[in-house]
C-alpha cells in the first residue's frame, strides 16, 4: 500500500496518507523522507528551487521560499504565497 497520494500527474509534492518517519523510502515516487512528514501534510517528489512554484492538484498552490529538496517536508515553513500572471 502506498505511504502518500498523488492527486495529479503535473504536481511536485504528494501527500502523506500516515505518519512517515524521516528516512522512509517512498517506493512509488522514488524519493526518502528527509525528516518525519505528518499524516496530511506534503512531501516534495523534485527539488523545487527557491521562488519556483509549488504544485498540488495540478494547481499552483504557492512558491519556494527557500530551496526545497526532493523528499523534503513542504510545509508553511518553507512555503510562501505572492502575486503572479496567470
Amino acid at each position: 500500500m502506498s505511504q502518500t497520494v498523488r492527486l495529479h500527474k503535473s504536481d511536485n509534492v504528494v501527500v502523506a496518507k500516515t505518519d512517515i518517519e524521516g528516512g522512509t523510502v517512498i517506493t512509488a515516487e522514488g524519493v526518502t523522507a528527509q525528516a518525519d512528514i505528518p499524516r496530511g501534510h506534503k512531501i516534495a517528489t523534485t527539488a523545487i528551487a527557491k521562488d519556483e512554484a509549488i504544485v498540488k492538484y495540478a494547481q499552483l498552490i504557492g512558491f519556494a521560499s527557500r530551496d526545497i529538496a526532493s523528499g523534503d517536508h513542504v510545509h508553511t515553513h518553507n512555503v510562501m504565497v505572492k502575486a503572479f500572471a496567470r
